[in-house]
């Protein structure tokens, strides 16, 4: 069943500029784009921007904020966009380097290399999904202990001394503190070593659907308990990847992982003055599972809601693949609209 969609009638008015002068880089919100915050209408750009722009500068903690750089919905419209023919200057040039080429300057400012996360918001054929490059300046996974590890007991059967049990500590209930101190994420990593269910490849067909030999996506009944015991590993993993988090779980999007990798290549030559490879073997590509939209209408919500949830519940550890079905409450997407909505005009209210 389709969701149904108002047709603004206008006049357009502005009601904020976030953040306000004398900041830069304001982005301008008006009454047509609040109406897309309705119950089943599509988020445009305006609104991605404005929230992630919100996030960054007040939501985030500050040490997140700059281990992270979070690009506009813009860069890989423009990094992908189709070019004009018989452009003079960029003819003595490759594909990847014409592709980096128009987006050159959005890095002046920033070594994305010195980054842990770089956030890349992606709207394909009226359909958002977001697009996270996880530490792009190591060069192979690094392993470190878990400081919230906690040792498993050993306990012996004395009736049946031969035989040995673990039992993990009592774990309390981490519900009203999942946001806060320790934060807890349901994360799981792959029980079988070789279930590809979330991860490809560049060889994999763009169109191709990550699935499980039968066709369906393949449900794994251990990981819901995994999740909830990643603190009885001793290490935690860090390593070079590249998450696709989408709500509409459907195509691997392995060209998307492909162009971005591109795009690493040609900004560590231009910033550092030196190759480098980022080959699928070092920069793999995951889909993680994540918390997954029950209408039409809802894409835009839910990858703020991701940017939103990577950061205030973290993910411990980047073993591929990662279950994120738990990351946050389902019923918390039905309140996002309207608190957007709500913060715009309190913001309007201030500015005015």
């Amino acid at each position: 069943m389709a969701d149904k969609h108002t047709v603004f009638t206008g006049p357009i008015e502005k009601l904020i500029v976030y953040p306000p002068a004398p900041a830069k880089g304001g982005i301008s919100v008006t009454n047509e784009d609040l109406l897309c915050l309705n119950e089943g209408e599509f988020l445009n750009d305006v609104i991605i921007d404005f929230y992630l722009k919100y996030l960054v500068l007040e939501k985030l903690k500050k040490e997140d904020a700059q281990r992270s750089h979070v690009f506009s919905s813009f860069f890989y419209k423009r990094l992908n966009q189709r070019e004009r023919r018989n452009v003079q200057d960029t003819a003595n040039l490759t594909i990847q380097q014409r592709k980096h080429k128009r987006v050159k300057t959005w890095t002046r400012h920033v070594d994305l290399f010195q980054k842990d996360f770089i956030v890349v918001p992606i709207n394909e054929s009226a359909h958002w999904f977001l697009a996270v490059i996880c530490y792009p300046g190591l060069s192979s996974p690094q392993h470190e202990p878990n400081p919230l590890y906690k040792c498993p007991l050993i306990t012996m059967n004395s009736s049946t001394a031969e035989e040995s049990s673990v039992s993990s500590p009592e774990e309390p209930d981490n519900t009203a503190g999942r946001l806060h101190s320790t934060r807890v994420v349901s994360y799981s990593p792959s029980i079988n070593g070789d279930d590809d269910t979330f991860t490809f490849s560049d060889d994999q067909d763009s169109s191709q659907e990550e699935a499980s030999d039968d066709g369906a996506l393949a449900d794994d009944p251990m990981n819901s308990a995994e999740s909830r015991h990643w603190h009885l590993r001793p290490t935690i993993c860090k390593q070079p990847c590249i998450l696709i988090m989408d709500s509409l779980r459907g195509p691997t999007r392995s060209n998307v992982v492909k162009t971005l990798r591109e795009y690493l290549e040609v900004e560590w030559e231009a910033r550092k003055g030196t190759k480098r490879s980022f080959p699928k073997e070092l920069m793999r590509g995951s889909s993680p599972r994540v918390p997954q939209q029950d209408n039409f209408s809802d894409c835009g919500v839910y990858i703020l809601q991701y940017v939103e949830s990577f950061f205030e519940n973290s993910i411990p550890s980047f073993d591929l693949p990662m279950n994120l079905t738990d990351w946050f409450p389902q019923h918390r997407m039905k309140k996002k609209r309207e608190e957007i909505k709500e913060l715009i005009l309190k913001l309007q209210e201030q500015q005015q």
